[in-house]
């Protein structure tokens, strides 16, 4: 299998967030676009990239602020969708800002687990990974995992915001590190990539979490 570089870029707003550039042949999905519209924007020029689509691990503010960037179809998963709407849900509300767009004239496009977002000759596969939020996913292709605020390097996602579980972050983290394969890398939406087999020797919330499960 091809591997492909990874196309990360850090920007700024109430967070610091990574927006991600999955490209194949030219084409691209930017994964949460965060923050700095004019930035992505800018980078997807110089690259040379056609943007497909953009897609969503969940809808924070830090995540989707400028989701506005291009004008394509947006993919979340179907039970996140109510807090994509929210403002009291998603971050706007309590940060007091505006969002800048209308979601109402976006094309969204609902996904689950039976989901497959083709990408040149490639699949994109979803992981619905409650607990940092209702609808969370982890996008799969290839070799890497995007894992938004689910799993981070050495750590999870929080738990104490709208919408989120502890005990389904629990679940979704040991789903993932137990049934991924090791030589899988992961890309968080927070920090610096990592891979499953790292996360099963050194993450104390995954060790943790499958001891209470066992």
């Amino acid at each position: 299998m091809k591997l492909y570089p990874i196309r990360k870029l850090v920007v700024s707003g109430e967070f610091i967030t990574n927006c991600y550039v999955l490209d194949r042949e030219g084409k691209c999905f930017i994964i949460d676009p965060g923050y700095e519209k004019e930035r992505i924007q800018e980078y997807i020029k110089k690259e040379g990239l056609v943007v497909v689509g953009i897609l969503l691990t969940h809808a924070h503010i830090d995540h989707m602020e400028a989701l506005d960037c291009f004008d394509v179809p947006i993919y979340i998963h179907e039970i996140e969708y109510k807090v994509l709407m929210d403002d009291d849900l998603n971050g706007f509300g309590y940060f007091q800002k505006d969002k800048g767009y209308d979601l109402s004239k976006m094309e969204i496009i609902k996904i689950n687990e039976e989901t497959k977002i083709p990408l040149g000759d490639e699949e994109i596969s979803v992981i619905h990974c409650p607990g940092h939020t209702i609808g969370g996913v982890t996008f799969k292709i290839g070799h890497d995992l995007y894992t938004g605020d689910t799993l981070f390097e050495g750590s999870v996602g929080k738990w104490d915001r709208p919408t989120a579980n502890l005990q389904d972050l629990k679940k979704s983290v040991i789903k993932l590190i137990d049934e991924q394969p090791d030589h899988m890398l992961i890309h968080p939406g927070h920090g610096r990539s990592s891979s499953i087999g790292l996360e099963k020797q050194i993450n104390p919330f995954y060790h943790q979490w499958k001891r209470e499960s066992e």
